[in-house]
């Protein structure tokens, strides 16, 4: 079943996106509502369930940066950095450079069992909690990550397929298997104290 996709991309880290910030900034944020965001080069039927988005008249939303697709909702939080791009750094040393200051932020409130994982997940006692992607111009680098607060695999399973592309830990495993919230993992994010732990260490280890 064809569904449309929107081409318009305006959620809160519009202005990150089309800005090409100098400036080093960082939000974090939370989706409004249900909704299916897609990668930049991706084929909604290689990775959607197109009947049952339309069904349930999902909105699809395609982005800026790379990766599969997500489901959003308002149970995840989203943590959108921009920064001046520097050319001899390579994507994978900026999903660590990112990755590890949400982590060590999250540490902050003794959660334990947190690693990396695959090319850029967060991971909470070996599950993925959190996906990433990156987009970078010749001037900029956008990261934006995905933090499964209490968010339902239930809605992945319904909207998404099991992607082609996937990181070996992955292992072919449905979305159910392969993804937990950490609510599930029988921890509470404090979110607030989460994004000013965050925002402080990356004022001062980001350069």
């Amino acid at each position: 079943m064809a569904i449309e996709i929107s081409e318009k991309y305006d959620l809160p880290d519009l202005k990150l996106y089309r800005s090409g910030s100098l400036s080093q900034s960082v939000i974090v944020w939370r989706p409004e509502k249900l909704m299916v965001v897609i990668g930049k080069g991706s084929d909604p039927s290689d990775e959607l369930i197109t009947d049952a988005i339309s069904v349930d008249h999902v909105p699809v939303i395609r982005r800026d940066t790379g990766g599969c697709a997500v489901v959003l909702s308002a149970d995840m939080a989203v943590v959108s950095f921009s920064l001046r791009n520097d050319p001899n750094k390579k994507n994978p040393e900026y999903f660590r450079l990112f990755n590890d200051l949400i982590i060590e932020a999250l540490k902050k409130q003794s959660i334990r069992g947190l690693g990396f994982n695959g090319i850029s997940d967060i991971t909470l006692n070996g599950l993925k909690v959190a996906g990433s992607a990156i987009y970078r111009r010749r001037e900029s680098v956008l990261y934006h990550v995905v933090l499964n607060l209490s968010g339902s695999t239930e809605q992945m399973e319904r909207y998404l397929k099991i992607p082609s592309r996937q990181p070996d830990y992955r292992r072919n495993r449905s979305h159910k298997d392969f993804v937990t919230s950490f609510s599930d993992q029988g921890v509470e994010v404090d979110l607030v104290r989460f994004e000013n732990d965050l925002k402080t260490s990356f004022l001062l280890n980001i350069k």
